[in-house]
């Protein structure tokens, strides 16, 4: 059946005949789907998060490495898992599961353990993996780790439940909280915009540039921004903990790669050979890094290295190439694995921001649906679940640097156990940020508010109740805006966003909710093998030569990749043999 089949089915007006039915008031064997599909993205989101997410999470943390006692200390964790709500060990009781109504009638949190896996290390060399108990987390109503899943409806009574329980919220304090759906932009996307405002970051900054919003597998974020100046160069402004950081292009290209200077001078040309204005802004970008007496990408990043790590609290015995190294892993292009490819995205986004100053091509409307996405529950919990345990390891450098002040402290197993143990809690920021909806984060996570991420799942009426899981909202900081261009309906939105749902007043425009076939994806979507088939169908790889010149093939990204060129005659049936995948 088609997403939209089970609503067609639907009787033209109210019935009385289930008054009189013999079956009524007996549960049914399964749940209604369409019920249960209102609440799919927070639920879908949140199992995401939990399995395959959480790996991918650990995974990308690196390891935090300290100097103690003339000695290198490394700490990684290498693998967590979040357990079912349970009563805690020691407990005499029959049943040992938590349920929902439990934590309702309590007034307490409905919550699973989450247990990580630390290998510590000394001077390189291994010593042993140690399993530490860091917090406890919330745990979404009907998720996989939630005690009610699965169950039919009779069950469910027999749990102090409605038969047709949804789930999508978490209980904390006994409160049924739910984490609003938030609208993003698109993610790995670069999106030409012109912002007046962007004139006041310095002299000589224009209102023209090209912002892209990069995300990790995991769902770690950051904004990175390309500014146009006024005499032809380009800025790249970047965040790190929550701090603006300005960066000549000419030093993130060079630094990226080591290509020479007529390498990084013809790649950024491409498809503007004959535009003398734009070979000479190239030309004055690369000559203010040579100005600098950095020539090589060694230097390069030395130079970039020296300048930033006051900034990256990274221990004294990393060389400045690779203090630099790491600030371009968590704040250029972050959603790229390879160097390359950053360069080569790099070199995309100047030739589109050069097309916008000059007006060769318009300016994207951020406003527009098909450059937003939706920050569902379960990214948000993964991004911050990330943060919290990076943060919990740089806890445990300073437990230890606190214990060295009154003991002599030896590094070993049983010593580490106990240090482990007074390590930053994870249970109070997680049951903060869900109680309040305020975010507590040194680094921001990308986002462009900091509160009012979690609402009161209130039950005034069931339709009231069903609106906050369908519901997408646009930002706080949207609402401040005199502008009422973040709040039109477009017509792009047709089929995706109610055109009439919206509250009157403030919210209104920036508060709108799905329809009812519109679905949320959640699930990753692996598209390694997509390059491979762009190729075989006619695209020319982004290190090879089109058979035409660049002026007349189009650029190809696949997920903030660049993927290569593709002639503009031979684009139609490229985009034609994709659809019919």
């Amino acid at each position: 059946m088609d997403s939209g089949g089970r609503w067609r089915g639907l009787p033209p007006g109210p019935s009385l005949k289930h008054l009189t039915d013999p079956c009524y008031g007996v549960p049914q064997a399964q749940q209604k789907p369409a019920l249960q599909e209102l609440t799919q993205a927070h639920v879908e989101s949140f199992n995401y998060a939990v399995r395959e997410g959480l790996g991918h999470a650990v995974q990308a943390i690196p390891p935090f490495e300290f100097a103690f006692k003339d000695e290198r200390i490394s700490l990684t964790i290498v693998d967590a898992v979040i357990s079912p709500p349970t009563v805690p060990k020691g407990s005499i009781c029959k049943e040992l599961s938590v349920y929902p109504a439990e934590c309702r009638g309590r007034r307490s949190t409905y919550r699973g353990k989450l247990t990580a896996d630390i290998s510590w290390a000394v001077n390189g060399v291994s010593k042993g993996v140690i399993k530490q108990f860091l917090g406890y987390v919330p745990i979404m109503v009907k998720s996989t780790l939630c005690n009610l899943h699965g169950l039919p409806p009779k069950a469910l009574i027999e749990h102090h439940e409605e038969p047709e329980e949804m789930g999508g919220y978490f209980i904390i304090n006994g409160i049924e909280k739910v984490i609003r759906l938030l609208i993003m932009p698109r993610r790995n996307f670069p999106i030409a915009m012109i912002r007046p405002k962007w004139k006041a970051r310095g002299p000589g900054y224009t209102q023209y540039g090209v912002s892209m919003h990069c995300v990790r597998g995991e769902h770690s974020a950051t904004n990175m921004n390309l500014h146009y100046l006024e005499n032809g160069t380009v800025m790249l402004n970047f965040i790190y903990r929550k701090e603006l950081f300005f960066l000549p292009l000419g030093f993130a290209l060079k630094a990226l790669v080591s290509f020479s200077d007529y390498q990084i001078f013809q790649e950024l040309i491409k498809g503007k050979e004959g535009d003398s204005f734009f070979r000479n802004a190239v030309s004055q970008m690369l000559r203010v890094v040579m100005d600098e007496g950095c020539s090589t990408q060694k230097q390069v990043l030395s130079y970039l290295g020296e300048r930033f790590r006051v900034k990256l609290s990274l221990p004294d015995w990393y060389p400045s190439e690779q203090a630099a190294e790491f600030l371009f892993n968590q704040c250029i292009c972050i959603h790229l694995k390879s160097n390359t490819e950053k360069f080569y995205v790099l070199c995309f986004m100047t030739r589109k921001l050069f097309a916008l100053a000059r007006g060769e091509c318009m300016e994207e409307n951020p406003d527009s649906l098909v450059n937003q996405e939706v920050l569902t529950p379960g990214q948000l919990f993964l991004m911050f679940l990330k943060e919290k345990m990076e943060a919990w390891l740089v806890s445990i450098k300073l437990a230890i640097d606190k214990k060295a002040q009154k003991t002599n402290v030896s590094l070993n197993n049983e010593s580490l156990m106990k240090i482990f143990n007074l390590g930053t809690d994870l249970t109070k920021p997680f049951e903060y940020l869900l109680a309040t909806g305020n975010l507590r984060s040194k680094t921001g996570l990308g986002f462009l508010q900091d509160s009012g991420l979690c609402v009161v799942a209130d039950k005034l009426n069931f339709v009231r109740y069903l609106s906050h899981f369908r519901c997408v909202h646009r930002g706080a900081d949207f609402a401040k805006m005199r502008t009422t261009t973040v709040r039109r309906l477009l017509p792009e939105s047709w089929g995706f966003l109610c055109p009439v749902h919206t509250p009157d007043g403030e919210p209104c425009g920036l508060m709108n909710h799905l329809t009812a076939v519109c679905e949320v994806v959640t699930q990753f979507v692996y598209t390694a093998s997509v390059p491979a088939l762009l190729c075989s169908l006619g695209v020319t790889p982004v290190d090879g030569a089109p058979h035409r010149l660049y002026t007349e093939c189009y650029p190809v990204l696949l997920d903030g990749i660049m993927v290569g060129w593709v002639d503009k005659d031979l684009a139609p049936s490229v985009s034609a043999s994709l659809r019919l995948l």
